[in-house]
């Protein structure tokens, strides 16, 4: 109960904050992961590509979905591991990064 509750609010601020930056992530319903498409303006960079711009421009880290399959390809999976506070941090780099 306390794991699931823990996740719960982790990805509802994941979903919240970068959904407020400009990036709208879909709800995950069960799971420590949510799949994101890779925002329109990105989106012909590709899976691999976008994952490098965030993490060197947002310093976000993401596994790029094609290293999950063929079909992961146009979107990235965060895994919701950090706080509430670092998801939030997170979510300012993206705004920056979106708005640039």
């Amino acid at each position: 109960d306390h794991n699931r509750a823990l996740y719960r609010k982790r990805r509802d601020t994941l979903v919240s904050s970068f959904g407020r930056a400009g990036w709208d992530i879909p709800v995950p319903e069960a799971s420590m992961f949510a799949w994101a498409p890779i925002p329109e303006q990105f989106a012909k960079l590709g899976s691999m590509e976008f994952a490098k711009r965030l993490l060197t421009e947002a310093h976000v880290a993401v596994a790029p979905g094609v290293g999950f399959g063929e079909e992961g390809e146009g979107f990235v999976r965060l895994a919701l591991v950090e706080n509430e506070q670092r998801l939030r941090q997170a979510a300012k780099g993206i705004k920056r990064m979106l708005a640039g």
